[in-house]
């Protein structure tokens, strides 16, 4: 099935109602489908959050004079009439589950204050995994409130879980430090000092932001891994979407099924896949992290198959003039330059050509941005 035709299933899907010839298909395009894969999960909270709506919601008081007025400007006495007959209520009663739709219809006419961003002063739900993780100097036992500036804190054998506002969470590893630095409508901000997270964030692109010694990473509706050590180094791995990833106007996006290594007060390396070579990876080390390394640059392109395209594309911008021709020509020899992009303007690194050559490598791109 298409991208279309699945997602015109997914409310059947997640209510449970889909046959299981539609549900088995379903499951297995979500396996190579991110962009799909995050429509469901973002179909699946609003699920999980209105369940925990009240039977009975109460109405802001002012709401039907503001719709009343409305209709009164714009349709006359009339229609004020009619509609009033219609309309006029003074509860609105809910079961505890209704289709997706309709929850979502909901929400919007009474102003449900749980699906808009929770600001600092309500700070973020703190759940213990295993352990016993620490804010400050008070054991997190169950649940706890992580507020601004505090530091969330866990010990060898300690894990938690942390809703990040009503827009995904994250999962704070064994010797971890986070803190939160901030938390609004417009972004949610977190620093990670050591130790590791998992995050899984499905509002739209660009609200969820890590801090680390290595630089800023920023989530564009994906599942990623993110890992710092004592000295500051680290690494990314995003399994679902786009992470981008800059420091001091080093920047690096990397797909799913792509890690990079992270270098404290250097910033981001060269993305590459996963499960790419080890000759591959020590030399885009060397190339990324040590000015004196000779040869760096070709024994990159001589380890480089098909399967390295998030390699080459951003190695492009990143080596020498003298060399950017080499690499061009090895990522064009596995995926030919789309239309409107030529050979001389990417070696100029015209960005618009640059991006259409990354849709091309990458289409679901289209869907995160």
């Amino acid at each position: 099935m298409t991208c279309a035709e699945i997602r015109i299933l997914l409310n059947d899907y997640v209510d449970g109602e889909a046959m299981p010839e539609v549900a088995a298909s379903i499951r297995e395009h979500m396996a190579s489908c991110a962009a799909c894969a995050v429509e469901l999960a973002s179909l699946q909270a609003l699920r999980t959050e209105t369940t925990t709506l009240p039977r009975d919601i109460e109405p802001d008081t002012e709401l039907w004079g503001g719709i009343e007025s409305r209709l009164e400007e714009r349709a006359g006495a009339n229609t004020r009439t009619r509609s009033s007959r219609v309309f006029r209520f003074s509860r609105l009663a809910a079961p505890a589950w209704i289709g997706v739709g309709a929850a979502a219809a909901v929400l919007l006419i009474v102003g449900v204050r749980e699906f808009r961003p929770r600001g600092v002063t309500a700070g973020w739900d703190v759940t213990t995994i295993e352990g016993a993780p620490m804010i400050g100097t008070r054991d997190v036992s169950g649940k706890a409130t992580l507020r601004e500036g505090e530091w969330l804190e866990t010990d060898a054998t300690s894990r938690a879980r942390v809703d990040v506002a009503n827009i995904g969470h994250v999962t704070v590893g064994p010797a971890s430090a986070i803190r939160l630095k901030g938390s609004s409508d417009k972004e949610h901000r977190i620093e990670l000092a050591r130790g590791e997270v998992s995050a899984f964030i499905w509002a739209p692109p660009r609200l969820f932001f890590v801090d680390t010694p290595s630089g800023i990473a920023e989530d564009l509706g994906c599942q990623y891994h993110l890992v710092v050590d004592a000295e500051g180094n680290g690494s990314l791995e995003v399994t679902l979407g786009f992470v981008s990833f800059e420091r001091d106007g080093r920047e690096v996006i990397v797909p799913a099924g792509a890690r990079c290594e992270l270098r404290a007060k250097v910033g981001p390396g060269t993305p590459h896949e996963a499960e790419a070579s080890a000759e591959l990876v020590d030399a885009l080390t060397r190339a990324d992290f040590d000015s004196t390394s000779a040869g760096s640059v070709d024994a990159v392109l001589a380890a480089s198959t098909k399967h390295d395209a998030v390699t080459l594309w951003h190695l492009i911008p990143r080596v020498d003039a003298s060399e950017r021709a080499r690499v061009v020509d090895r990522l064009a020899a596995y995926f030919p330059l789309p239309q409107q992009t030529t050979r001389d303007g990417v070696l100029a690194l015209d960005e618009r050509m640059l991006q259409r050559w990354w849709v091309e490598l990458y289409p679901s791109w289209s869907h995160w941005n």
